[in-house]
């Protein structure tokens, strides 16, 4: 068990007046014990209260090994694991968290009646939201993965290959630098551009059009993501104009991360420049999201978030200008909060590229 971690989830345990949860989210099991696999239809939970003790329910065709502070709790596919978990649980509020299933969750209020149950995610989630040194670092490793990824991909742009094959090549390149898993990036071309969640396919890039690339996958957990919009052979005086804008707004975002002030400012100082331009309304989504052992996790960086900025925080600065048929840009940052500034932990260039090949 990660003791440090455990202590941070008991004292919001405590704040929401929760003395006992269980956990099935795989990430925020990985995060107290360093187990972490996707179980699928099979039970994952780890229950754990107030007095330290914690219990790992884990089917057998998963093994594990054993470790100090943990009860592991064995069950085969043919054995009443819900009458395993009842017997650790202790009469009155039990906290379950979001992930946790109705075909699990109903069983166990059968077998213990008169338990109450509340949505038990926040001391997980409060906890997860403040990174610790040595997450920190592995979030520097990932985005420096994705600063080389991005770095070699773009050199494609012109092979010709379709949104779908260049999603791939991606996937390719990141295993190759150790990346756990290849995902599905967002990567599109030309009018796709306008669509900020674009699902990539077919299409194939040409002359004077942008292409967005969206990238991340998890790297020993932790997960990078950045995005960049660069333009093949030649770009307009208006896409130019945009770009810049998005650019600007990137920076100002970023330059308004301040301990102690709520994350709406952010989303106000990037949301500001692209208004004042006069492109307000084509800015669609919110700044950022918290990224760490999930893609998107806490803190949120949106106009309604007052989540106050703290150390450990890490998030996501990505303002976008979306033209409806025409096309689109995005400019995407993590960002890490520090004691006294922030950190960018990403360091490709942001500079208006034009790839001419």
């Amino acid at each position: 068990m990660k003791q440090e971690r455990l202590k941070r989830v008991i004292a919001n345990m405590e704040d929401a007046n929760l003395s006992q949860i269980i956990i099935s989210d795989p990430d925020s099991i990985y995060y107290l014990t360093e187990i972490g696999y996707d179980p699928g239809e099979r039970l994952l939970a780890l229950y754990i209260n107030t007095e330290g003790q914690a219990h790992l329910f884990n089917n057998h065709m998963f093994p594990q090994q054993a470790q100090e502070g943990l009860t592991i709790h064995l069950y085969d596919d043919v054995d009443d694991v819900m009458g395993m978990v009842a017997s650790v649980i202790h009469s009155g509020v039990l906290g379950v968290d979001k992930y946790l299933r109705a075909k699990f969750m109903l069983p166990l209020l059968d077998r213990c009646p008169g338990l109450e149950l509340r949505l038990g995610s926040e001391p997980v989630d409060r906890a997860r939201t403040y990174k610790d040194d040595e997450e920190i670092a592995l979030m520097r490793q990932a985005s420096a993965l994705n600063d080389a990824t991005m770095e070699e991909m773009i050199r494609h742009l012109g092979d010709g290959l379709s949104e779908r094959q260049m999603v791939g090549l991606v996937g390719e390149a990141h295993l190759r630098r150790g990346a756990d898993v290849a995902y599905e990036h967002i990567i599109c071309y030309g009018e796709n551009c306008s669509k900020p969640h674009h699902t990539s396919g077919a299409a194939r890039i040409q002359a004077g059009e942008p292409a967005i690339f969206d990238i991340f996958a998890p790297v020993k957990h932790y997960w990078c993501d950045m995005t960049r919009t660069i333009f093949f052979r030649q770009v307009s005086d208006e896409q130019r104009k945009v770009y810049d804008i998005v650019a600007a707004a990137n920076a100002a975002g970023i330059a308004a991360i301040q301990v102690g002030r709520p994350l709406c400012e952010v989303d106000a100082a990037a949301r500001k420049v692209i208004s004042d331009a006069g492109y307000g309304d084509y800015f669609t989504h919110r700044t950022g999201h918290g990224i760490g052992l999930a893609l998107h996790e806490l803190p949120d960086c949106s106009s309604t978030s007052q989540i106050l900025i703290a150390p450990g925080m890490c998030f996501s600065v990505e303002p976008g200008i979306y033209l409806p048929g025409k096309w689109g840009v995005r400019i995407e940052d993590l960002v890490v909060v520090t004691e006294n500034s922030v950190e960018v932990l990403n360091h490709f260039t942001k500079d208006l590229l034009v790839v001419d090949k």
